[in-house]
């Protein structure tokens, strides 16, 4: 009978407990128009500067959430992709929420600034998918384009070979990496070489860390030129990189090419329209001084 007893008391305190974990981190009166995933706006600005995921992790304050995901009842934090807590509501009183023409913000009790990104969370409340995925469109805003490349889900397909992302920077290198990508057959790097990207294969150095190799398996010429500026002005690039940024001009204007690789190039973009009827004067001042720049830029 005693045996009974201490069993009933052990499962009640138990429960107790639990009820008591769970009170800890639950939230109310969590405006339905708030719930969703949201991006540190000093993370995404860095994002979009750089073109470099992991290194953007670096910036803001000492300490912030590298992404939120805010359900009904409780929010969820996640610092450095690798390990996910849930947020006390004691702490999150000290949230609030702002809504203005770019959309709707959380600021923490830091004085972090968060933004809502579009994506659902799943059924426990995550939402890493979106969230990769509105990284990579941000990462290959260029490319992203392209005819052969799929953004879905949490992968990205590349000339019909799918790759899931991987936000988790922990046992990877990633100096100039843009991202790391990963499937049955290993991981692979997203490299940043000038505005161009490059897909290189990883590899396990002595330290157990995942490193890009030599070998290089495609290309993306101006994957990461800056597509808020219509003409992107570098220096110290390439020569080749060069190339393709004062092509890029013709091909907005639907330039028949010449060269097959120019037409090659251009014709995987969706946008890409080959007219016929273009000439010199359909460029405007403006982006004739800009291929006069480039073409200085090139034969320096």
């Amino acid at each position: 009978m005693k045996k009974i007893i201490f069993s009933l008391l052990l499962s009640l305190l138990t429960l107790c407990t639990a009820f008591a974990v769970e009170e800890t981190y639950r939230l109310r009166n969590v405006d339905s128009k708030n719930i969703g995933i949201y991006i540190p706006v000093d993370i995404e600005n860095q994002i979009r500067k750089t073109r470099l995921f992991y290194e953007s992790l670096n910036v803001g304050h000492s300490f912030h959430h590298d992404v939120l995901f805010l359900t009904k009842n409780i929010c969820f934090s996640d610092v450095g992709f690798h390990d996910g807590y849930a947020i006390e509501s004691k702490d999150f009183k000290n949230y609030r929420f702002v809504e203005n023409d770019n959309g709707i913000f959380c600021i923490d009790e830091n004085g972090n600034s968060y933004k809502k990104i579009p994506g659902k969370l799943n059924k426990k409340g995550y939402g890493y998918e979106a969230f990769a995925d509105y990284v990579m469109n941000i990462i290959i805003s260029f490319a992203k384009d392209m005819k052969n490349i799929q953004i879905k889900d949490g992968t990205i397909t590349i000339d019909g070979i799918t790759y899931e992302v991987n936000l988790d920077r922990n046992f990877f290198c990633w100096d100039n990496i843009a991202i790391w990508l990963y499937n049955e057959n290993g991981f692979y790097a997203l490299v940043k070489n000038g505005i161009n990207g490059e897909l290189h294969k990883g590899y396990i150095d002595e330290d157990y860390i995942w490193c890009a190799s030599n070998e290089k398996i495609k290309e993306f010429p101006l994957m990461f030129i800056d597509t808020n500026e219509e003409l992107p002005w570098y220096g110290n690039l390439p020569k080749n990189q060069y190339r393709y940024l004062r092509n890029l001009v013709y091909a907005r204007h639907g330039y028949t090419f010449n060269s097959q690789e120019l037409k090659d190039f251009f014709s995987q973009f969706n946008w890409y329209t080959p007219d016929s009827q273009f000439s010199e004067s359909d460029l405007n001042l403006q982006e004739k001084e800009y291929i006069e720049f480039l073409l200085k830029e090139e034969n320096k």
